[in-house]
């Protein structure tokens, strides 16, 4: 059967220093419009180390640079979904040992 979305997950650009620039102003103002719209709920992920973190993951795969190029986006967007995963069980546990 068809699946329902219940959440969306956007990448938030912050810059290497934890400010938010233009690119992080442009993905909250997304954020807002996807929740308006939509009706759902948006959760920003901070995605600084996923294009780092992807690219490391890829040369270590001993793919050519070519090929890294062509698929690195689609890896930080695993990594930035494995990172609200991961957020949201660590958060999901503490809230039953509270109970």
């Amino acid at each position: 059967g068809e699946k329902e979305i219940t959440v969306i997950v956007l990448g938030l650009p912050k810059n290497m220093n934890n400010s938010c620039g233009f690119a992080a102003q442009r993905s909250e103002e997304f954020k807002k419009l996807l929740e308006y719209n939509l009706k759902i709920p948006v959760h920003l992920v901070d995605e600084r180390l996923s294009s780092v973190e992807a690219e490391k993951i890829l040369i270590h795969s001993d793919l050519s640079r070519i090929k890294r190029k062509k698929v690195v986006d689609n890896v930080a967007s695993a990594l930035i979904l494995e990172t609200y995963l991961k957020e949201r069980r660590i958060k999901d546990e503490r809230k039953s040992q509270e109970s």
